[in-house]
């Protein structure tokens, strides 16, 4: 199991990322990582979420069970836990405004690997 210290994929997608220093991406990346998120596995949404933890104690902004002011919905009343219907899991909703700009660099690269690697693995 990878832990938040050691995620080698955050360190990564960090050093790629990081090049241009603090500039944002722009308009159509903000829609593109959107619409990449929407199409993400279990896996990716694993992966994108432990992104964001790992880059919330980088900035020492770890100050809260979910990151960045990030929300859980979907909330299953009957039970009292937080469930997706498709994996039975907590669905979180984040404002992509709350990120940093390396944050949004990193999550735009990530949501391209890893939607290339699911038509890979799918064909």
């Amino acid at each position: 199991m990878t832990t938040i210290s050691s995620f080698s994929l955050y360190d990564l997608l960090f050093k790629k990322c990081n090049n241009g220093g603090d500039t944002d991406i722009k308009i159509e990346d903000i829609k593109e990582l959107v619409d990449n998120v929407r199409q993400l596995d279990k896996e990716g949404y694993e992966l994108l979420f432990m992104l964001i933890q790992t880059n919330s104690i980088q900035e020492n902004k770890n100050n809260s069970e979910i990151p960045f002011e990030g929300q859980k919905i979907n909330i299953d009343i009957s039970s009292y836990s937080v469930v997706s219907p498709e994996y039975k899991q907590c669905n979180i909703k984040f404002d992509i405004r709350k990120f940093s700009p390396i944050l949004r660099k990193i999550l735009l690269e990530f949501s391209r690997m890893h939607l290339q690697e699911m038509k890979l693995k799918k064909n």
